[in-house]
């Protein structure tokens, strides 16, 4: 199959396109870290943005006779026992030769964030690939240099070429990298149109993940290695099946309902399609579904409140893009502390996961703790996002805690959010992608303020909900967001009454 090499001179950064015939047989793609989450919510999302396109090159690929080498790194040994991973575990092995020296200067990296000002903090939350990327019995996964490097000698593969995530950090650092396997000996090249950067977003100097992206890229073009538009040569060798869009507009930052990005005051959004320039964006804010009839993209706009954004892209009339959607959440104002702390009070009814005569009031599972004054559920500090907090109530998703409503009561105050200690063991290794929370404050059977879905690391949710005079009783209700209670440890913290004044 005939490939289009672009490459650029390390001095003027022109661009120069050669051809190559490659043999199938003696060429694998190597993907790289396609985890199924990552500490920064758009970087996830960009993530799975790559999928559809991956999927359908990776299936003419294996179709072609090209060899998969799936490379998790991190969560490799969570897939013990498939047929990948223990044909390239039980691989023969052959010394590696000495690795030959390359000079690049170092890549550009943003921080891994590409949420733009309100940055998240990281954690080792993935535990597997995108669940829609297939590994075929056919496949392999090796998980280190000496593995890699023996296989493809086994085979008489020669190419190889390079997809996943992130471009400078992964596909360059990890052992089984582009670097070492080009050191190797391996003719190695880059599928510009199949990784993305450990970027950053700048709205204000005009720097969007996407150009981040593309200046990594020309770097490895200047220093190390070609690189292909994968999908457009399989398009132009009569292989490319796929009639529908495979690219979704891409939105930064990239919040969506089940992991919503939270602001202050305001944010400005960016909507690209780096695939498809000519294309034209629609978009609508109130979660409805876009058309052409609906506002078009010119530019990075402001967001001031809660919104549900969609949008999908079309040219000459025709959708050349799948929907994407976008959700952001505004904090309410910071509440004052209470005069009365939740945990000096003693609630009606406190109900918890797990099983009970219906009767009962007070309830838990073995893997939980009854509600704990001034401590988590799991009896150690109150801290959400870096911050250790004194005073509050760790729960357990689902959780109900009633209390009375005294006369005096004017505001219920907190702040709400999911408890963080599970990143003191091994930064949340394999755990933190999990606790999804929503909190309610329920007055006498009527909802009257919610947080959207909260995830771990996470600015915290704000309450500052007036009581009614007449008021009865106050439910405060943690939920699991519908997603099960795996790690769904909540902790309202300064959490309490304000008294009339």
């Amino acid at each position: 199959m005939e490939f289009n090499l672009q490459r650029r001179d390390p001095q003027s950064g022109v661009a120069s396109i050669s051809r190559e015939n490659l043999d199938p047989r003696q060429t694998a793609l190597v993907i790289v870290d396609m985890w199924n989450w990552h500490w920064c919510k758009t970087s996830t999302q960009r993530v799975g943005s790559l999928v559809p396109r991956m999927a359908e090159v990776v299936a003419r690929s294996r179709e072609m006779g090209m060899t998969i080498f799936w490379c998790p790194s991190d969560v490799a040994d969570n897939y013990v026992g498939t047929p990948a991973y223990e044909a390239a575990f039980n691989a023969p092995k052959r010394p590696l030769p000495a690795l030959r020296k390359i000079e690049c200067p170092p890549a550009p990296d943003g921080g891994g964030c590409t949420c733009g000002p309100e940055r998240c903090q990281g954690n080792y939350g993935w535990d597997a690939m995108n669940p829609d990327l297939r590994v075929a019995d056919t496949d392999l996964m090796p998980n280190d240099l000496e593995t890699l490097y023996s296989i493809c000698r086994e085979r008489g593969i020669t190419h190889l070429i390079y997809m996943g995530v992130h471009t400078q950090v992964c596909l360059l650092g990890k052992s089984i990298g582009l670097l070492n396997l080009s050191k190797a000996g391996f003719s190695c090249l880059l599928a510009r149109d199949l990784t993305d950067a450990h970027g950053m977003y700048d709205p204000v100097k005009k720097i969007t993940p996407d150009d981040f992206t593309a200046r990594v890229v020309e770097h490895f073009e200047k220093y190390l290695a070609a690189t292909i538009n994968f999908a457009e040569d399989l398009r132009r060798a009569g292989r490319w099946q796929q009639a529908r869009p495979v690219d979704p507009v891409r939105v930064t930052p990239w919040g969506v309902p089940a992991r919503p990005h939270l602001f202050p005051k305001e944010i400005t959004v960016t909507l690209t399609t780096p695939w498809q320039p000519q294309a034209e964006i629609h978009y609508t804010l109130d979660g409805s579904e876009p058309g052409l009839a609906s506002a078009r993209y010119t530019g990075p706009f402001q967001i001031r409140e809660t919104t549900h954004l969609r949008a999908m892209a079309w040219q000459n009339g025709e959708p050349v893009c799948l929907p994407s959607e976008g959700f952001f959440a505004r904090l309410p104002e910071a509440p004052p502390m209470p005069d009365i702390h939740l945990a000096d009070l003693t609630p009606v009814r406190v109900a918890g996961p797990g099983h009970s005569p219906s009767s009962s009031d007070h309830r838990y599972s073995p893997v939980s703790s009854p509600p704990q004054k001034d401590r988590s559920n799991r009896q150690a500090g109150l801290r959400l996002r870096g911050q250790d907090y004194q005073r509050g109530m760790g729960v357990h998703a689902p959780n109900h805690l009633v209390y009375q409503v005294k006369p005096e009561y004017a505001r219920f105050v907190a702040l709400a959010g999911v408890d963080e200690r599970i990143l003191e063991i091994n930064n949340g290794s394999n755990l933190a992608k999990y606790p999804s929370v929503v909190f309610k404050v329920i007055l006498d059977g009527r909802c009257v303020a919610a947080s959207p879905v909260m995830k771990i690391s996470e600015v915290p949710w704000r309450f500052n909900v007036p009581i009614p005079p007449g008021s009865r009783q106050i439910s405060l209700v943690a939920t699991d967001a519908g997603d099960g209670n795996r790690e769904d440890l909540a902790n309202w913290v300064n959490a309490g009454f304000v008294g009339r004044r």
